[in-house]
């Protein structure tokens, strides 16, 4: 009866183990669960934010050839604000209290408006207080518009995903859609439309 007074104790600690171990798989489950969501998240938003802008588009087509633009960004590579001056054409909320839009908008401010609008919120344009976009979300948005030649228009908005980790030679990689690696931090939505 001796021999067996041990056991009880190691029969505990393998048990500790094995829980621990389990432990640590559901923490690192959860992780990538967050990750996934907080994609998936910047991703849906992307997706309202392209539609918003297509349907802007389409009710301001005199000024078509305004919506094309080279990649636009809220903020420069150092993070200082990158948006310029825009006429404000629209109203919108601000502490509560609504402000009228400016009288002497174009079509061509309108387009500008909208492109800014929808990509940095008015809270980017106006300052603190105002509401914001979907797009002020998603982490580094920027924004694509080329025209096709064919009467279709390429809008194409990209992001920064959430980090995955690091891979074995110490560099950083990054989530991208449907859960893969990539090498780069940027993900991206594209759609083709006729406006």
């Amino acid at each position: 009866m001796n021999n067996l007074k041990g056991i009880g104790l190691i029969e505990v600690l393998v048990t500790i183990a094995i829980t621990t171990i389990g432990l640590l798989g559901l923490s690192a489950m959860q992780m990538q669960s967050i990750r996934s969501v907080s994609d998936t998240g910047n991703r849906t938003h992307a997706i309202w934010v392209a539609n918003d802008l297509i349907n802007r588009i389409r009710a301001n087509k005199t000024a078509f050839d305004d919506y094309v633009t080279n990649e636009i960004s809220c903020k420069d590579e150092n993070g200082a604000s990158n948006i310029p001056e825009i006429k404000m054409c629209a109203s919108y909320s601000q502490d509560g209290n609504q402000v009228a839009p400016a009288d002497d908008c174009s079509n061509a401010d309108l387009a500008e408006y909208d492109l800014w609008e929808s990509l940095c919120g008015i809270e980017a344009i106006t300052g603190a207080g105002a509401f914001t976009s979907s797009a002020s979300f998603m982490i580094n948005p920027a924004l694509t518009i080329e025209d096709m030649g064919n009467g279709d228009m390429t809008l194409t908005l990209s992001w920064n995903s959430r980090t995955a980790g690091r891979d074995e030679a110490g560099k950083q990689v990054y989530y991208v859609e449907k859960g893969s690696l990539a090498a780069e931090q940027r993900e991206d939505y594209s759609v083709v439309f006729r406006p």
